[in-house]
């Protein structure tokens, strides 16, 4: 078995598994579809091909099984990626598999240190970079718009805003306003660009009777 023997084989494959699953505890830990099990396996899995390329056969060149690796990762990454009209999303979670699967092979060939190095870089990517967008994303982003949704229940609020969540990640339920027969007013805020898609698929739900675009005066007047 190319002088590998069961327990090196067996550590290669844990740590592959634990140094990939922390990427995706970080993904997961960010909402995002592929997380920690997703990543495990990934990382698992090269390695496992890795060391069945090396000690596995007799003859034949490691190097073509790791090239059907980084091939395989390839559709795996493109079923993270998902387009609506106006944005692209799961790049980065994309991104994040195909690493983890250079990290499983790095360490399915015996480089641990260098996999647990990539390990921290990758992570420090993710968590750092975040940072870094998130605050030159406040520094550059446009005020977002406020819309009123009126309902004709106070329970169709949690409907209204987990469906404009599926298009504007970022909406913010600034207040609701209710009177005594159990409707109301939702106040959110919304993405400016997004306002008009939302607008007409909030006023499609059951229960909603009216959107509109409020001003910033009557915002305030709701929150006082």
């Amino acid at each position: 078995m190319d002088g590998l023997s069961f327990l090196e084989m067996l550590g290669r494959l844990l740590a592959a598994t634990l140094l990939t699953g922390l990427i995706g505890f970080e993904r997961e830990a960010t909402g995002q579809a592929a997380g920690l099990r997703t990543h495990a396996m990934v990382g698992f899995g090269a390695a496992l091909f890795t060391l069945v390329s090396i000690a596995g056969f007799d003859e034949g060149d490691p190097g073509r099984v790791a090239a059907q690796i980084v091939t395989g990762i390839g559709f795996l990454g493109a079923g993270a990626i998902w387009r609506s009209e106006d944005r692209v999303r799961g790049l980065t979670t994309a991104a994040g598999l195909w690493a983890a699967a250079a990290i499983g092979m790095g360490i399915g060939s015996g480089l641990v240190v260098l996999g647990i190095v990539g390990t921290l870089i990758i992570l420090g990517v993710l968590i750092g970079m975040r940072k870094i967008d998130q605050a030159v994303a406040r520094r550059t982003a446009v005020a977002p718009q406020q819309l009123g949704v009126t309902v004709n229940h106070v329970d169709r609020i949690k409907q209204v805003i987990k469906m404009v969540e599926r298009v504007d990640s970022s909406v913010q339920e600034i207040s609701f306003e209710g009177n005594p027969d159990g409707t109301g007013v939702l106040v959110i805020a919304v993405e400016p660009e997004r306002t008009k898609m939302i607008s007409e698929m909030v006023q499609s739900m059951k229960g909603v009777t009216e959107v509109e675009i409020i001003s910033p005066l009557y915002w305030k007047r709701l929150g006082q």
